[in-house]
């Protein structure tokens, strides 16, 4: 059994697949399994995979008859992993070689640690790293549009758990902490990706109250911005995006973050009473309630 399992859900991901996957297979910590599972991908990245694994032992493939969508098929990696640790991966992404080495030492050596990042470099298509303009405060593509930029140093990182769920819940935007080391025990205790765009975020929180959060102050991660992400869907495509089933709720995505936030904050273990009610005080100050009430009348009225 491999000390790390790495999760890659990839749907016609041939352009930046492989180098993806050999990003990972040249990390100089070597205890892992690669788990692919493709979502039924229409173009060439079944031969990719084929390919790529009878060079490797580490990578295993799996394929779904069909496609199950975006949140089921980032959890069926998780469930067919076997790692102490566990990390996902977007098809689409690179990482330096040093990235599993510096993580898996912070875990092997704090247990208090429960998810462990790297900083992380924005990248376009090219993999050309993104600008930042001082003056707008942000990041720009090639056509000047502004950009969200990496999560702010040293979050998540107190022993107050309290202070942890603020610092992801109101001061987190981009989720690339989604893409760090994490202890699979205390992964397999929360519900994982949810059926709704934004439920990685609510996932991120949840991990908060579990555990403390680690960056290594080194650049491993490089995140890759480009067109063809699912930031730029629409609300209903993203809705048919994150679950092809047809069984995602019409929710919406914001109500059903806060709601899973707040069964989070309710059933984790280990918090104090008055630390839960810190914390759905701090939920409570961000919900928009004119506009909470209207939805849960045109809800009952549907």
């Amino acid at each position: 059994m491999p000390l790390v399992s790495i999760g890659l859900p990839v749907f016609n991901g041939e352009r930046y697949l492989e180098g993806a996957v050999r990003a990972i297979l040249e990390q100089t910590f070597t205890d892992f399994e690669l788990v692919v599972c493709d979502n039924a991908s229409t173009d060439g990245t079944a031969d990719i995979l084929a390919r790529l694994s009878r060079e490797d032992r580490r990578i295993k493939v799996h394929r779904n008859p069909v496609n199950i969508g975006a949140a089921p098929n980032w959890n069926r990696v998780f469930e067919l992993s076997t790692g102490r640790y566990f990390k996902w991966v977007a098809h689409d992404d690179l990482h330096e070689p040093e990235f599993l080495e510096r993580t898996v030492d912070v875990l092997e050596q704090d247990p208090g640690v429960v998810l462990c990042h790297t900083q992380t470099r924005l990248i376009d298509e090219d993999g050309a790293e993104l600008p930042f303009d001082p003056v707008r405060g942000e990041y720009l593509d090639r056509a000047g549009n502004g950009r969200i930029g990496p999560p702010p140093p040293g979050r998540a990182t107190s022993c107050d758990p309290v202070k942890r769920f603020a610092d992801i819940f109101l001061r987190t935007v981009r989720c690339t902490d989604g893409f760090g080391l994490m202890r699979a025990d205390m992964l397999r205790r929360t519900p994982l990706h949810r059926s709704y765009y934004s439920s990685d975020k609510a996932l991120l929180v949840e991990i908060a109250l579990h555990g403390r959060y680690h960056e290594v102050p080194e650049t491993l991660f490089l995140k890759r911005d480009h067109v063809g992400t699912s930031l730029t869907l629409s609300p209903e495509q993203q809705r048919l995006w994150i679950d092809t089933s047809g069984r995602s709720s019409r929710l919406p995505p914001r109500r059903q973050q806060y709601l899973q936030i707040l069964r989070a904050v309710a059933t984790v273990p280990g918090l104090a009473p008055v630390q839960r009610l810190r914390c759905a005080g701090i939920v409570a100050g961000r919900i928009e309630w004119g506009e909470f009430v209207l939805n849960r009348f045109r809800t009952q009225r549907a």
